[in-house]
C-alpha cells in the first residue's frame, strides 16, 4: 500500500480485518503515513519500501520508543509493541475503526481539545518516527515555507437560483419585480454566508492539522534527543572506565621510564655473589654486577622507543578527551532543553488558541449561517405569498396583519415593510462573518509561520544532534583504537619491568638456590638413612632365617622345601635403590647460608616439634621391623636329625645335605651348625653399633631437613616483604623511643592547653547558659508549630486517602486506574502474593517488585499491566498455581498507601 498523509482526527477504513495498521510520523514535517500490512509481512524492510515515496530507503532512519531505538523485525511483531503503538494512536486522536459521522465529529472534538504533548511516558504509549539522512546533511536546503489552504475564500457574486427567481419578468408587475430583487439580495447573502461557514470549517481543519504536525515534530525531537542521550551516556561510561584504566597504567609506565637510568645505576652498584662470579668465570664470562647480566644498549634503545610511544599515547588521549568534550556539557544540554521546552510551550498555546477561540468563531459562523437561512426562507415566503395573492399573514411572523378583503396593492406595500425590517435585522450578520473569517485567516498565517520556524529549527537541531552522534561514534572508535594501543604498550613496557624488578628478583633467586640446595641435602640424607635401615633389616632377616632353619626347620620333610615353600632356604632379596641424580645439585652454585644465627635458631626452634615427630615416626617403623625380625627362640636346637641347610647371606645358592650319610658328613654338619649358631648369638655388639650409627644418621637427617624448612620459610618471608628478625628488633626499639618522646611532648602540650581551656571555659559559661535558655524557648515554640503542622498533614492525608478510596476500580483494570490488592498466599519462591479486589474480573495479580516488605494490603495506581498464559502447574510459567492455559495479568503499580 502506498503511504499517504493522514489528517488530524481523520478516520481510516481498515483494508482487512487481519492486517496490522501502523502509523509512521515524519520528523521533519510532522506528516503521518498510515501503513497496513499482513502480520507475515510486518518487517522493517517492508516498512522502508512503503515509505520510499517520501524518503529513499537508503536515507531512512526509524526510531521506535520510548525508549527510542532502531526497530527490528522481532520488535515490530511483538504484541506488546503493537498494543503500545495503538495506545499512542489513541492519545493523538487517530482512530482506525469506521464510525458514523456523528461519532467522528465527537472523536475529533474530544481528541483535538487535549494537548498530546502533555502526556507522560507512564501511559506506556509508543510511536514510530521517520528521519531523513538527507535532511541531516549540511548541504540540505532550507525547508519550504508552510502555507495553509484556503488562505483566501472566493465569495459568490451572483445568487443561486430560487423559486422566486424562476418567475418570468414579462408577466410580473414592477412591484413584484422589486420584491424579487429583495429575495435575490437575501439569496446572495445566504450564498456568501454558506461560503464563509464552509471556509471556517476548512480553515479550522487546516489549523488543527498544522498544530498536530507541529506536535509530531516536537515529539520527534524528543525521540532524537533521547536516542542521543543514550549514546552519550554509553560513551561517558566507556570513557570513564577507560580513563581510570589509562591513568593507572600510564602513571606506572611513567615511573618506570622516568627512573630507568636510576635503575641501571642501582644495578651497577649491586655486586653478584662470589659463587656466581666463580661460576661465570668457569664458563668464560665476566659478570661482576647485576648490570652485567642486562643487555644495556638494547634495553636503553627499547626504553627510548617506549618513551616515544608513551608520549604518543598521552597526546592521543588528550585528543580523545578534547573530542569527547565537544559532545557538550551539562550546561549546553540544559540550554538546548530549555529551547525545546519553549518551543513545546508555544505549540501548546497555539493548540489552545485553535481549540478555543477558533472553534468559538466556527460555532459563531454556523449560527450566523443558520440565521441567514432562516431570514431567506421567511423572505421567500413573503414574496411568494404576495405574488400568488395569498394571505401573507398566514406565512409571515411580523406585526403586519392582513385580512381577506385587502387588495394586492396593499399586500405588496405591507410586504415591503416586512422585508425592510428583516433587512435591517440582518444587516450586520454578513460583515461579522467576514470579520471573523479575517481572524481565522490571520490565525492560519500565524500557524503557518510558526510551522515554518519549527521546521527550520528542527533542521538545525537535528543537524546538531547528527553532529553529536557522529562525534560520539568517532570518540568510541578512537577509544577502541587507543585501548588497543595501550594494551600493546603494556606488552612493550613489560621488558622494562623486567629490569625494574631485577634487583628484588635477584634476592629471590639467591633464596631459591639456598632452598633447593637444602632440599637436595635433606633428600639425600633421608635416602641414606632409609638404605641404612633396610640394610640392617636384611641382616636381621638373614639371622632370623638361619635360626629357623637350624631350629624348627631341620625337622621338616623334603616336601616342605620342594613343594610347599621352594624358597624356604633362600636368603632375603637384596634391596639396592638408585639415589636421585646429582646433576642439579652439582650445577647449583653454593651461595652459602644467610649469616643470621638468630633467624636460624628461631627457625630451628619453630621446627623442632615437626622434626621430632618425623624422627619418632621413623623410629617407630624401624623398631617394629627390628622387633619382628630379631625374635630369638629360647629352645635348644639339639642334635641335627633332619636336613641341614646353611645360608650364605652373600650368595643365593643353598645346599641341602641328607642325614643318612657317613659319620664324616655328620661331623661336618655339626661343625657348620655350631659355627652358625655362634654367629647368630654373637650379634649383640653389632646391634649396639648399628643403633649408634642409626642415631647419628637420624640426627643428620633432622639437621638437613630443618635447614631446608628454614630456607623455605625465609624465602616466603622475603617474598612478603619481611626483614631479618634483628632488623625488626632495632626498628621496634627506635619506634618505642620515638613514641615515648612524642607522648611526653603531647602530655606537656595537653597540660598547657588544659590550663588555657579552663580559663576560656569559665569566661564563656555564662554566655552559653544565656544562649541555651534562649534556644530552649525557641525550641518550645517550634515544637508547638510542628505539632500543629502535623495535625494538619494528618487531616490532609486522611482526606486524600478517602478520595482515593472512593475511586478504587473493581470491575475493570486499565493503566491509570487505582486498585486494592489483598494477600492470597505465597508463590513457589516463598514470596507473598497479592490479588486485586474485583467483581467478575479475576486473575489480576500484583507485581511484588512494586512493593517493599509484606504489607496486609496495597493501594496503588496501575502504571503497566502484562497479560500472560499459565503454563503447567508447578512450572515458572505458572507462579500462582492456576490451571494450565488460564490467562492472568501481572500489574505494576505506583504505591499510594500501605498499612
Amino acid at each position: 500500500m502506498q503511504g499517504h498523509s493522514l489528517r488530524y482526527g481523520e478516520q481510516v477504513m481498515l483494508p482487512t480485518a487481519t492486517n496490522v495498521q501502523l502509523r509512521v510520523l515524519a520528523a521533519s514535517t510532522g506528516v503521518c503515513y498510515p501503513i497496513s500490512l499482513h502480520p507475515s509481512e510486518l518487517t522493517v524492510a517492508n516498512l522502508r519500501r512503503h515509505l520510499a515515496g517520501s524518503v529513499p530507503p537508503q536515507d531512512q532512519i526509524l526510531l521506535l520508543g520510548p525508549p527510542y531505538k532502531v526497530p527490528r523485525d522481532s520488535t515490530l511483531r511483538s504484541e506488546d509493541i503493537l498494543s503500545s503503538l495503538r495506545l499512542g494512536d489513541e492519545e493523538d486522536g487517530y482512530c482506525y475503526t469506521p464510525t458514523s459521522s456523528a461519532s467522528v465529529q465527537t472523536s475529533m472534538s474530544t481528541a483535538s481539545r487535549r494537548c498530546t504533548l502533555s502526556t507522560t511516558e507512564r501511559t506506556g504509549a509508543r510511536r514510530l518516527f521517520l528521519f531523513s539522512k538527507q535532511a541531516l546533511s549540511e548541504s540540505a536546503p532550507d525547508p519550504p515555507p508552510c502555507t495553509l489552504e484556503p488562505m483566501s475564500l472566493k465569495l459568490p457574486t451572483e445568487p443561486d437560483p430560487s423559486p422566486v427567481s424562476s418567475l418570468s419578468p414579462s408577466t410580473s408587475s414592477p412591484l413584484h419585480q422589486a420584491l424579487q430583487v429583495y429575495e435575490q439580495r437575501f439569496m446572495l447573502h445566504l450564498c456568501r454566508g454558506r461560503a464563509l461557514a464552509d471556509g471556517a470549517d476548512l480553515r479550522i481543519s487546516a489549523c488543527q492539522k498544522c498544530v498536530a504536525e507541529q506536535s509530531v515534530m516536537a515529539r520527534a525531537l524528543r525521540a532524537a534527543v533521547s536516542n542521543l542521550s543514550d549514546h552519550r551516556n554509553n560513551a561517558t561510561r566507556a570513557m570513564t572506565e577507560f580513563a581510570a584504566e589509562f591513568q593507572s597504567k600510564t602513571s606506572r609506565h611513567a615511573d618506570i621510564l622516568g627512573s630507568f637510568e636510576g635503575l641501571m645505576s642501582s644495578l651497577a652498584e649491586e655486586k653478584l655473589h662470589p659463587a656466581l662470579i666463580s661460576t661465570a668465570n668457569r664458563s668464560g664470562r665476566r659478570l661482576d654486577t647485576l648490570l652485567d647480566t642486562v643487555p644495556v644498549e638494547r634495553e636503553r634503545a627499547w626504553a627510548g622507543q617506549c618513551r616515544t610511544a608513551h608520549s604518543r599515547l598521552l597526546s592521543l588521549y588528550k585528543e580523545l578527551d578534547s573530542s569527547f568534550s565537544q559532545i557538550g556539557g551539562s550546561v549546553a544540554w540544559e540550554q538546548e532543553a530549555k529551547g525545546d521546552m519553549a518551543a513545546e510551550e508555544e505549540i501548546t498555546k497555539l493548540t489552545a488558541e485553535v481549540e478555543g477561540d477558533a472553534m468559538d468563531i466556527r460555532t459563531g459562523q454556523v449560527e450566523r449561517f443558520d440565521q441567514l437561512t432562516k431570514y431567506h426562507g421567511e423572505v421567500a415566503g413573503v414574496v411568494m405569498n404576495v405574488i400568488s395573492g395569498g394571505n401573507s399573514a398566514s406565512v409571515t411572523a411580523s406585526e403586519v396583519g392582513t385580512t381577506q378583503s385587502q387588495t394586492t396593492q396593499h399586500n405588496a406595500q405591507a410586504a415591503f415593510s416586512v422585508l425592510e425590517e428583516m433587512s435591517q435585522a440582518s444587516v450586520n450578520i454578513l460583515p461579522s462573518m467576514e470579520s471573523d473569517d479575517v481572524v481565522l485567516m490571520n490565525l492560519m498565517t500565524k500557524l503557518a509561520d510558526s510551522k515554518t520556524r519549527a521546521m527550520r529549527r528542527m533542521r538545525v537541531r537535528l543537524r546538531e544532534i547528527s553532529i553529536a552522534q557522529s562525534t560520539i561514534q568517532r570518540v568510541l572508535s578512537n577509544l577502541s583504537v587507543l585501548r588497543d594501543a595501550l594494551a600493546q604498550h603494556c606488552e612493550n613496557i613489560l621488558h622494562l619491568e623486567h629490569v625494574a624488578e631485577l634487583k628484588p628478583s635477584y634476592k629471590d633467586f639467591l633464596s631459591e638456590i639456598r632452598r633447593r640446595r637444602a632440599y637436595g641435602g635433606a633428600a639425600s640424607s633421608l635416602m641414606s638413612m632409609m638404605m641404612e635401615r633396610i640394610g640392617a633389616m636384611r641382616v636381621d632377616e638373614v639371622k632370623a632365617r638361619e635360626r629357623f632353619l637350624r631350629g624348627s626347620g631341620r625337622h621338616l620333610m623334603p616336601a616342605f622345601f620342594e613343594i610347599f615353600a621352594p624358597t624356604l632356604t633362600s636368603p632375603p632379596p637384596l634391596f639396592a635403590p638408585q639415589l636421585p641424580s646429582t646433576v642439579e645439585m652439582d650445577s647449583l652454585p653454593d651461595v652459602g647460608a644467610v649469616a643470621d644465627s638468630t633467624t636460624t635458631g628461631e627457625s630451628s626452634s619453630s621446627n623442632s616439634i615437626t622434626m621430632s615427630g618425623m624422627h619418632g615416626a621413623l623410629e617407630g617403623i624401624g623398631g617394629e621391623q627390628s622387633n619382628a625380625i630379631s625374635v630369638e627362640s629360647g629352645a635348644d636346637p639339639g642334635p641335627v636329625s633332619g636336613p641341614s641347610v646353611r645360608i650364605d647371606p652373600d650368595n643365593n645358592d643353598a645346599a641341602a645335605e641328607s642325614n643318612t650319610g657317613t659319620a664324616t658328613d655328620r661331623d661336618s654338619g655339626n661343625q657348620q651348625e655350631q659355627g652358625l649358631i655362634v654367629s647368630a648369638d654373637e650379634n649383640c655388639i653389632d646391634e649396639i653399633m648399628g643403633s649408634y650409627d642409626e642415631q647419628q644418621i637420624t640426627a643428620e637427617v633432622e639437621r638437613k631437613t630443618m635447614a631446608y624448612e628454614n630456607a623455605t620459610l625465609r624465602q616466603a618471608l622475603e617474598r612478603m616483604g619481611g626483614k631479618p628478625p634483628r632488623t625488626y628488633i632495632v626498628e621496634a626499639k627506635a619506634r618505642d623511643e620515638k613514641k615515648k618522646a612524642l607522648e611526653a611532648e603531647e602530655k606537656r602540650q595537653k597540660e598547657i592547653k588544659a590550663s588555657n581551656a579552663v580559663l576560656e571555659e569559665n569566661a564563656s559559661l555564662e554566655s552559653k547558659v544565656a544562649e541555651l535558655q534562649k534556644e530552649l524557648g525557641e525550641l518550645a515554640a517550634t515544637k508547638l508549630e510542628l505539632e500543629a503542622a502535623k495535625l494538619k498533614a494528618e487531616e490532609a492525608l486522611k482526606k486524600s486517602v478517602n478520595s482515593s478510596c472512593d475511586k478504587i476500580s473493581h470491575s475493570r483494570f486499565e493503566v491509570g486506574d487505582v486498585g486494592l490488592f489483598m494477600p492470597t498466599g505465597r508463590d513457589r519462591g516463598g514470596k507473598r502474593t497479592y490479588l486485586a479486589f474485583h467483581s467478575n474480573c479475576p486473575h489480576r495479580y500484583l507485581e511484588t517488585d512494586s512493593i517493599d516488605g509484606t504489607p496486609d494490603y496495597v493501594l496503588g495506581r496501575i502504571v503497566y499491566q502484562e497479560q500472560l498464559v499459565a503454563g503447567p502447574v508447578g512450572s515458572d510459567e505458572n507462579p500462582f498455581g492456576l490451571h494450565a492455559g488460564t490467562r492472568f495479568w501481572v500489574l505494576t503499580v505506583e504505591v499510594l498507601k500501605v498499612p
